[in-house]
């Protein structure tokens, strides 16, 4: 075996590679900063319900058990239940807000709508019934519940030991779940109105026994006339204690579940992006809110801006920070949606996690969670705030003594990873967080000049005083890049994956830090020969990961082998076409970005719930409208 073989099979068998997903049922999720409703199901059961804190250093999850969801309507009418799974008909409205409709047999109509107002802590549930028929209805309308568990979440779901307390607090008409261990923890609030003149008041049933789970029942009865309608709401809040949890879920009645829905519509209607195809648009937008609302949120117990890979336990490493999902792939998305909250993202990176900066993935308080050091995400913070400046044209950031300070930071981490034989900078793991076959990866160097360049323009304008000649660096890694990472491939000169300095090179290509996207952060022209050699070699069948057969024909790496929707975007940014086919034809997570697909079905195989990567998404199919119709 030769001594490359032995490296290779050495750097398998210490990657850490993506679980395969099992086959599921159709879900759908919702929420907004304070609440995540990651796992909606067909009959609109809610599994569970998450919360950001910051003093677990991740999530906090109420659940229901193996059998019941945590909150599931229903529906009788003359006695007989409405809310069937197959009978429901979904969509989304504005592109975030699940509706499910039920048309039986002429005689009435349900319409359902989760409704989760941003900046809010909480929102609602709205269940509506519409007599078709000629005769009075009999109606009882609610939800059913069981709270089995309560689980802490960084990557996997551990179980929080301690006090679950359910009560019905009259002062606020709320059902009130408080998870306590010691202290109280979190608490979650369910309260209902209906909207009808005659109504009978809601009820609360409820069981509670020590370490069962414990069920619940909110209902309430009313007749519904020929041709008239008959409403319920469910109003879900969250806070820290029973009592915050409880004044919160007043506070939204007093709203009524008419004015959030109106100013969720509103909040939505800003920020959406219209493209000439409605395909297109809806997938844009469904991913630019579910990056907003899921790679971000803010802490129940201290209102900070988090930022993380996904807000859903359904992704495999969710609940904890990378730079790269944050600032590469998210980081494009928020600037799409809203740029005050890109500006506050940026400051809280480079005041939380600047000293771990590179390190391969942080808690959300900013401590180490995984070492192991990745060139490209620290280059992340230098691209993140040029692309934010260039977008937005502010410039104050600089002006912020933590950015000033943290520039010099991180650049002095860089230049402590040069190599001065090769005259490259060596990186420990890859973009997919495997250790790497040679240390010198001719992306992160791309990265990394392009990082270089940015410092030197912000010398040259007199806005950044560092002693370092950044241009001269800038110029000699180009250099160096085309000089040692070129090589001789099937469609002529192009550029390494990786090299060791000393010859050695690796053909390869990794779709969450792909050779195809040395052009967009401005390495080189999109005309460079050598670079549109590397995009050929890459989407032909001399890349082993590359999937020439089947519906989706795209690239995987060894990480993960099958398709990425990440592959397909850095297509659209290379100014390849067929990128935006592949999206708008793979189902991917239920319309949600995922890491890989079956290369047959679309359908996601790893990743589920990749709220970052959706960002990036978002970005791609921006990106290239306005390009064609720039």
């Amino acid at each position: 075996m030769t001594e490359k073989a032995c490296l290779e099979d050495e750097r398998i068998s210490l990657m850490t590679p993506s679980p395969e997903l099992a086959a599921e049922k159709p879900l759908y999720l919702t929420g907004n900063e304070y609440l995540s409703l990651p796992d909606i199901g067909t009959a609109g059961e809610i599994s569970s319900l998450n919360v950001l804190h910051m003093g677990a250093r991740g999530l906090l999850e109420f659940r229901g058990d193996e059998e019941r969801p945590l909150l599931a309507p229903y529906v009788t009418v003359d006695g007989e239940e409405a809310l069937l799974p197959d009978r429901l008909t979904w969509r989304y409205r504005n592109d975030w807000m699940p509706h499910f409709e039920v048309r039986v047999d002429g005689r009435y109509s349900i319409d359902g709508q989760i409704i989760t107002p941003p900046g809010r802590r909480g929102g609602c549930f709205r269940l509506r019934l519409t007599n078709l028929s000629a005769a009075p209805l009999t109606v009882e309308m609610g939800w059913r519940g069981c709270w089995g568990e309560f689980n802490h979440l960084i990557f996997n779901r551990r179980p929080v030991k301690g006090e679950r307390s359910v009560e019905y607090d009259s002062w606020t008409g709320s059902l009130i779940l408080e998870a306590r261990s010691g202290l109280p923890l979190a608490a979650l609030a369910l309260a209902l109105t209906a909207e009808q003149k005659e109504e009978t008041k809601p009820r609360w049933d409820y069981s509670s026994r020590p370490d069962e789970p414990v069920s619940y029942l909110g209902a309430v009865m009313m007749e519904a006339a020929p041709g008239s309608s008959a409403s319920v709401t469910l109003f879900i809040a969250v806070n820290l204690e029973a009592d915050g949890a409880g004044t919160t879920a007043m506070d939204l009645k007093r709203h009524g579940a008419a004015s959030l829905a109106a100013e969720t519509e509103r909040w939505l209607e800003e920020r959406r992006i219209d493209l000439p195809e409605p395909a297109a648009s809806a997938l844009l937008n469904r991913n630019l809110f579910f990056n907003y609302f899921y790679a971000l949120g803010r802490a129940l117990d201290d209102d900070s801006l988090v930022p993380v890979t996904s807000r859903s336990p359904r992704y495999y490493v969710s609940a904890a920070y990378w730079s790269r999902d944050t600032l590469l792939w998210s980081f494009p998305g928020l600037l799409l949606a809203d740029r005050k909250i890109a500006r506050e993202l940026l400051l809280t990176v480079f005041r939380r996690h600047l000293n771990r900066a590179g390190e391969h993935a942080h808690y959300i308080n900013g401590t180490l969670l995984y070492p192991g050091f990745e060139l490209d995400q620290l280059a992340a913070h230098f691209l993140a705030l040029e692309r934010y400046e260039t977008a937005t044209g502010d410039l104050s950031l600089l002006d912020e003594e933590i950015v000033n300070r943290g520039l010099k930071l991180l650049a002095k981490k860089a230049l402590a990873q040069f190599d001065p034989q090769s005259g490259l900078y060596r990186t420990f793991l890859d973009p997919s967080d495997d250790p790497v076959l040679y240390p010198f990866l001719i992306y992160d160097n791309a990265l990394l000049q392009c990082a270089f360049t940015y410092l030197a323009s912000l010398q040259a304008a007199g806005r950044w005083d560092d002693p370092t000649d950044f241009a001269g660096l800038a110029g000699a890694l180009q250099q160096e890049i085309y000089r040692q990472g070129t090589v001789k491939g099937p469609h002529g000169i192009m550029f390494a994956w990786a090299v060791d300095g000393k010859g050695r090179f690796q053909l390869y290509d990794n779709p969450p830090g792909s050779l195809q996207l040395l052009a967009f952060y401005g390495f080189c022209s999109p005309e460079d020969r050598v670079f549109r050699n590397t995009v050929s070699w890459i989407r032909s069948s001399n890349n082993p990961y590359f999937h020439v057969e089947g519906p989706f024909a795209e690239a995987g790496s060894q990480h993960a082998p099958n398709p990425w929707p990440l592959a397909a975007c850095n297509d659209i940014l290379a100014l390849n076409e067929g990128g935006v086919d592949f999206l708008l034809r793979a189902p991917m997570d239920n319309g949600f970005c995922c890491e890989t697909v079956h290369p047959q079905t679309g359908r996601a195989s790893t990743g589920a719930a990749f709220a970052s990567a959706a960002g990036f998404l978002a970005h791609a199919l921006c990106w290239i409208n306005r390009n064609k119709s720039g």
